[in-house]
């Protein structure tokens, strides 16, 4: 388990300090599994003192996803999910009317219109992770060739939301995301060539080091050595395969989610997306959480060149200092 580091200078006058030569440094940081780059840069990510999105999330005239619309406005099953729609406690879950894949699902999380991310309790989480998950298992038992899937969660417009309910989507198919059988395809390569797990491999290297941020039941809790995004946390769940719902899993899952957006609202955040890639050979289950820029009117896109076209993770926050931040949550 290799934790490479590179120091890059940039050397030049300063109007800040009346044009004296200054030296600014850059460190670059390569994923121990894909070797995948990330830079550590001072102005890398924007922050407003306050916001106030008040009259942008209470609107809630006209949403789909709310109780009483959301029975009436959304898609229902095909036969082999048995039902119309999910249900598991605030959570209703039905097809996505624009899909992303051969099977492609929405799970509207909670009955209020809106709530900051600081308010979302472990039993939300894990009522529409439930939901989630009921679909991912019915998937692939319905659909041989699928081998990929994935839960996310857009949460806010500056995280790519186009609806402020909050909601969950889950994609299920042959294919995978790039993202996705990139991670699939280094761990099994890891495991071919080192003949164990490369999560479980990471969490011992990093447990109570400056990356581990903690645990919750048998998910564990760790700062990503070199961040695809703003504050990236990993979340590794210590058994094989799609979690079942209503385990332990999911609880941990739910717990974890809870605290890491305690610390981000800390920052001074307010939205993020949330990533969980599955296949259907029972590799490792891994969390993906990360910050996007604040929500407000006038709201300052973090998806520039480097991310965009360069797929090159760019933060200011080194991840042994947000690790801090979210260990005191935990």
């Amino acid at each position: 388990m290799e934790f490479e580091t590179h120091i890059q200078e940039s050397t030049f006058h300063s109007p800040l300090a009346d044009f004296e030569e200054v030296t600014e440094t850059i460190e670059v940081r390569t994923d121990p599994l894909t070797g995948r780059t990330a830079r550590i840069a001072d102005g890398a990510f924007a922050t407003p003192d306050d916001y106030d999105i008040d009259s942008v999330v209470s609107d809630a005239e006209g949403c789909f996803f709310c109780p009483g619309t959301v029975e009436e406005a959304t898609p229902t099953y095909p036969e082999w999910m048995d039902v119309e729609r999910g249900s598991w406690g605030e959570a209703t879950s039905f097809p996505n009317l624009n899909p992303y894949a051969a099977h492609s699902n929405v799970v509207a999380l909670t009955e209020t219109h809106f709530q900051p991310m600081e308010a979302f309790t472990p039993r939300q989480f894990a009522d529409g992770l439930n939901a989630a998950l009921e679909f991912v298992h019915a998937a692939f038992d319905h659909d041989e060739t699928a081998q990929y899937a994935s839960v996310n969660m857009n949460f806010l417009k500056s995280a790519g939301s186009s609806i402020v309910h909050p909601h969950m989507q889950a994609l299920v198919d042959d294919r995978g995301t790039n993202e996705g059988r990139r991670l699939a395809e280094a761990a099994a390569d890891y495991r071919s060539r080192e003949g164990s797990d490369y999560w479980q491999d990471l969490v011992d290297a990093e447990r109570d080091g400056e990356r581990w941020i903690g645990e919750t039941g048998p998910v564990d809790w760790l700062a990503a050595f070199a961040p695809k995004h703003h504050r990236h946390v990993l979340g590794v769940v210590d058994r094989e395969g799609v979690p079942s719902p209503d385990g332990a899993a999911v609880d941990g899952i739910s717990e974890g989610l809870t605290h890491v957006l305690a610390s981000y609202a800390e920052a001074g955040l307010n939205a993020f997306n949330v990533a969980i890639h599955l296949t259907a050979d029972h590799q490792t289950p891994v969390v993906n959480v990360i910050a996007r820029s604040v929500f407000d009117e006038y709201y300052w896109s973090d998806s520039p060149y480097f991310t965009v076209l360069h797929d090159e993770g760019v933060v200011t926050t080194a991840p042994e200092a947000y690790a801090a931040d979210a260990h005191e949550q935990f």
